[in-house]
């Protein structure tokens, strides 16, 4: 609906359809109805990378000192943005991203080998 040029098509779609909740009475009767898209998103691969423990045991005391829980969370916020730094770092030069590649390689070996991925 932002896109002027689509929002124009998309009103005329939702004029055409058929209007199904005329005659509730209330305001179910006023609510707008849009289409689903029509583009599906192509599936992609799913990274994960679970970074290195933070140590919470014998940490009580920093939950009731603001200074040492702000510290607390900057180490966990750190080490949060270091692990999706890498892994986006990962995916930009990971050769099986696209769907493709993984259907081609799965194509070309076992159906239950697993497809390649970088090492940690």
């Amino acid at each position: 609906m932002k896109i002027p040029y689509l929002r124009s098509v998309i009103e005329n779609l939702k004029n055409e359809a058929v209007q199904l909740r005329v005659g509730v009475g209330s305001e179910v009767e006023n609510q707008q109805v849009y289409p689903p898209g029509i583009l599906p998103k192509v599936p992609g691969r799913f990274y994960f990378y679970f970074g290195k423990p933070i140590e919470t045991e014998g940490r009580k005391q920093e939950l009731k000192d603001k200074d040492k829980s702000q510290e607390l969370y900057l180490e966990v916020k750190t080490e949060v943005e270091r692990c999706i730094a890498y892994l986006k770092e990962k995916r930009e030069s990971d050769p099986y991203r696209s769907i493709l590649t993984r259907s081609l390689y799965q194509a070309t070996h076992a159906p239950t080998s697993d497809i390649p991925t970088f090492e940690i």
